[in-house]
């Protein structure tokens, strides 16, 4: 009986070094002090960080994408519906 508590013990121990280990290597989140405004693609609706978006204004509102493609696309889609 003794053998078998000292093995669920040691299993016990094993289990706990392996969390504390695995939470050392996950990637950090993203810093409070830096948040990165994110946007919403408006042909796709893929949310994206606005640094890297591709935009557009049209009757005061500024529209964002996630590629030239997109903006393209999205304005052909616009003038077949004029």
């Amino acid at each position: 009986m003794l053998v078998i508590l000292r093995l669920l013990f040691i299993a016990f121990l094993f289990f706990l070094i392996i969390r504390v280990a695995r939470g050392l290597f996950r990637p950090r989140p993203q810093s409070v002090n830096n948040p990165q405004e994110m946007v919403q693609d408006a042909l796709t609706g893929v949310f994206f960080d606005k640094d890297k978006a591709f935009s557009i204004t049209t009757e005061g509102q500024t529209i964002y994408f996630i590629s030239q493609a997109n903006r393209d696309a999205w304005l052909a889609q616009r003038r077949t519906l004029q």
